[in-house]
């Protein structure tokens, strides 16, 4: 019965699924691996934010190119940006994070996609927006919309600011707690050493009856 109900809720999910931005992806990209992502955009102007939430010095090379191999953007190190660009034509762009820089940190890093302006809630429901002008109360949830729409996307911000920072601390008290057993080992060996060297220094030391010298 599970098995029943977990394939009718994933046929329900992709009948009402809507292709809506902002697109949001969190990965983690290996110690000298490069990794492109693309996506369809229709023209209009859109924003390109990445953050390296955490791995090495929190830095990452950078490629966005258009569908003609055109450099939109290019970093090399970078830790974080927002990217403004405009759409002239429909196609296939290209996103690509590189670290073949590092041999040894893999890097976690996260990208969101959206056009400029945030869509309208016809626009995430898939609807046709209409050109009439929209009433009061059409007015207001919009405007609600986009306040939390930018919420959310400050909100995101924040929170992997802050997965960042546990993953560092997790990192930190992983080598503490380490290092103070290695140093708990060292202090036991050498307070057993100091203890069998002093009772080997103040041992009596009796000698034998048969060696011992008989009076005159």
């Amino acid at each position: 019965m599970p098995l029943l109900l977990n394939i009718l809720l994933f046929i329900l999910l992709n009948a009402f699924y809507v292709t809506a931005y902002p697109r949001r992806v969190t990965f983690e990209l290996p110690d000298g691996e490069r990794r492109c992502f693309y996506q369809d955009l229709t023209p209009t102007k859109y924003v390109f934010m990445y953050q390296v939430i955490y791995g090495g010095q929190l830095d990452i090379d950078l490629l966005v190119e258009d569908p003609t191999g055109k450099t939109i953007s290019q970093a090399e190190r970078a830790s974080h940006d927002e990217i403004f660009f405009n759409v002239a034509q429909n196609g296939s762009y290209k996103f690509c994070f590189d670290n073949t820089f590092s041999s040894v940190s893999h890097k976690l890093i996260y990208f969101e996609l959206r056009p400029e302006a945030f869509e309208s809630l016809a626009d995430e429901a898939g609807q046709p927006s209409h050109a009439t002008a929209l009433s009061l109360i059409e007015s207001d949830v919009e405007l609600v919309h986009l306040y939390l729409s930018r919420a959310e996307t400050l909100q995101i911000e924040l929170k992997n600011r802050e997965l960042g920072d546990r993953m560092v601390a997790e990192d930190l008290n992983t080598a503490v707690l380490l290092w103070s057993c290695a140093v708990t080992v060292v202090i036991l060996v050498t307070t057993l050493g100091q203890v069998t060297v002093l009772k080997n220094f103040f041992n009596d030391k009796r000698i034998p009856s048969s060696h011992r010298v008989s009076p005159m």
